[in-house]
């Protein structure tokens, strides 16, 4: 991955590749229990590859992902907290899964679009809101298409 800044700009372009015949590997944290050893839901897991994005992580079997992000900081139009981000990201060659018809040149897609917003002062300093749209598109075995749409709220305080 390679980032390039320039004033409030940033541009930052990269290439993933995931070789063998399985996908990227990953610890699972396996069920959640609650308090009396009952199971309260899956632990899932998270990794942190370039590829990690809103919906999709890019990491099936064979994938060559290129991928690309433009983003720019408002501050320097003045107007401090504000920023904005558009990527987009291409996974091609993806393995099929045994069984399958040939998808050797199966491929995906991913873009996102987000705002954030921090107050730098006053009675809601610290407080943000985040707004996230996804767009994700494939054509291998298993894939969904998907659009999502986030609203986050965050405060950040710092204790003294």
């Amino acid at each position: 991955m390679f980032t390039y800044t320039l004033g409030g700009h940033a541009l930052m372009v990269g290439h993933q590749r995931v070789n063998d015949d399985g996908g990227f590997v990953w610890l699972n944290q396996g069920s959640v229990r609650d308090g009396n050893n009952r199971p309260d839901g899956e632990g899932g897991s998270s990794f942190y590859l370039f590829t990690d994005s809103m919906i999709n992580q890019f990491a099936r079997a064979g994938e060559n992902t290129t991928f690309g992000q433009y983003s720019y900081d408002f501050a320097r139009l003045g107007v401090p907290g504000l920023k904005a981000a558009f990527a987009y990201l291409h996974g091609t060659d993806i393995k099929a899964v045994a069984g399958a018809a040939d998808q050797s040149h199966a491929s995906e897609w991913e873009r996102d679009v987000r705002v954030d917003y921090v107050f730098q002062d006053g009675p809601l300093k610290g407080f943000g809101a985040t707004l996230r749209r996804g767009n994700y598109r494939g054509d291998a075995a298993g894939i969904q298409d998907q659009d999502q749409t986030r609203l986050i709220f965050n405060y950040t305080y710092a204790f003294k």
